[in-house]
């Protein structure tokens, strides 16, 4: 937290599921202006090119559906156009799992265990989020994708808590 309080780092989306775990909220509610928590039968609706803007030396992204709290995946729109592993800071990970679906490509998927992996429009790729990961676009113009991760609900706080 003090890096990023004192600008020697970003915020990041693994920032953000941390410190969302360690407040025990949603990471919606970070964006969110007027939260609901879900109930049987709830829906929440992101209009084309809408979403909460979230920047980072790691891509742009919109986080959709942020009025939703206590979902359990999060759906992100993501644009990077970052081209070697030192323009997005390395690897990165955070807890659950991510799918992803390449909506204008080519992306270069980096992890840790396995060599890069070149997805084109249309490919997607289902993964442990735990496992250090990147995206990088292969071209300058950039790739658009689709993430939607997991997201573990946070521990309840109960009335001793506060």
């Amino acid at each position: 937290m003090s890096r990023i309080e004192t600008g020697l780092t970003e915020v990041s989306a693994p920032h953000l599921y941390a410190l969302a775990r360690l407040l025990c909220v949603d990471i919606g509610s970070f964006f969110a202006a007027n939260p609901s928590v879900p109930n049987q039968g709830a829906r929440s609706v992101t209009r084309a090119g809408m979403g909460q803007p979230f920047a980072s030396q790691r891509l742009n992204a919109r986080l959709l559906c942020s009025d939703l709290l206590h979902k359990k995946m999060q759906p992100f729109h993501n644009h990077v156009t970052a081209t070697t592993l030192s323009q997005v800071g390395g690897l990165s990970c955070h807890e659950g799992e991510e799918y992803l679906f390449v909506l204008n490509g080519p992306l270069v998927f980096c992890s840790e265990a396995f060599a890069p992996l070149r997805l084109d429009t249309g490919d997607s790729l289902y993964f442990d989020a735990a496992q250090p990961h990147a995206y990088l676009a292969e071209t300058t113009q950039g790739a658009t994708f689709l993430v939607v991760s997991s997201a573990d609900m946070p521990p309840q706080r109960s009335a001793n808590d506060t």
